[in-house]
C-alpha cells in the first residue's frame, strides 16, 4: 500500500506567503527568520490536528517519542512537530493504522469547517500561530466528531 499525504504545509505555502507579505508590507527577499514563520503559518491547521492525534496516543509507529511527550507537555507546538519531525507532511504513517480510517474521513470532510469556527476569529487562516483557547475548542469538536465516528462504526 502507498502512503498518501494527508496535507502537507507547502500545499498551503503560496497563499500563507502572499498574506503575510501584504500583513507585514514586505516586498523583495524574505530572510531565513520570516520564511520560518511562514512555514509555521501554512502548518498551523495541520499542527492543530497532529496535537490531537498526539495528545490521543494516535501517532504512527515511527514517531519520536520524545518529540510526542514533548508536545503533550506544550513544550513544542503541533505545527513544530510537522516542520520538524514530518518535513511539513502528515502522511498515512504517522497517524497509528487503527485511527486512520477516522482521522481520514473527518480531515477531509469537517476538520476545516470545524477549524474556521473554532480558531483565529476573523483573522485569515494563514494569518495566525493558534493558541490554547482555540486549540481546547477545536478539540471538543474532534473528539465529538471522533466519538459520533466510532458509534455509528459499530
Amino acid at each position: 500500500m502507498t502512503d498518501m499525504a494527508i496535507d502537507r504545509a507547502d500545499w498551503h505555502w503560496d497563499s500563507t506567503e502572499k498574506l503575510y507579505r501584504e500583513t507585514h508590507g514586505i516586498t523583495g527577499e524574505l530572510t531565513e527568520e520570516q520564511e520560518n514563520e511562514i512555514w509555521l503559518l501554512a502548518g498551523n491547521h495541520i499542527g492543530m490536528f497532529l496535537r490531537w492525534i498526539i495528545e490521543n496516543g494516535f501517532e504512527g509507529e515511527e514517531a519520536d517519542p520524545d518529540h510526542c511527550e514533548d508536545v503533550r507537555r506544550g513544550r513544542m507546538t503541533g505545527a513544530e512537530f510537522l516542520m520538524w519531525d514530518c518535513d511539513g507532511k502528515l502522511w498515512d504513517e504517522d497517524i497509528r493504522e487503527d485511527i486512520l480510517p477516522f482521522a481520514k474521513t473527518y480531515y477531509e470532510k469537517q476538520f476545516f469547517d470545524d477549524y474556521g469556527k473554532c480558531c483565529g476569529g476573523d483573522t485569515p487562516c494563514y494569518g495566525f500561530i493558534s493558541g490554547e483557547e482555540d486549540y481546547a475548542r477545536l478539540r471538543e469538536r474532534i473528539d465529538a466528531a471522533f466519538e459520533a465516528y466510532y458509534e455509528e462504526e459499530f
